[in-house]
């Protein structure tokens, strides 16, 4: 039977539900390590994209300091060579970005 009802608090929710996608939040310092890297590894790939490459390994060099020292996370903290993944891309998806930008800003 479903029951179909406006107010949403006459419906009774499953507690073994995942929550919706606008609900989840990160929680674990691993999940935001694993979002450093994947961010680290952007900003070496779009290194060519003036800027955005920059962008991406401040934010992964960031949030990879922010997963080590925010109290704010649960969890035991990631895998020092998880961590050190996500500085070494971030910072050198940096440098990489800071010379393409460099070396092509004569020609603009």
């Amino acid at each position: 039977m479903t029951v179909t009802s406006p107010h949403f608090d006459s419906r009774e929710l499953d507690d073994d539900m995942p929550p919706k996608w606008w609900n989840r939040r990160i929680r674990t310092r691993a999940q935001v390590t694993e979002y450093a890297v994947m961010f680290g590894a952007l900003s070496i790939v779009s290194f060519w994209a003036a800027g955005l490459g920059i962008a991406a390994g401040l934010i992964a060099v960031a949030s990879a300091l922010w997963a080590d020292r925010s109290p704010d996370l649960s969890g035991p903290p990631a895998d020092r060579s998880d961590r050190a993944l996500a500085l070494g891309t971030g910072i050198v998806g940096i440098f990489v970005g800071i010379g393409f930008v460099v070396m092509v800003l004569p020609y603009w």
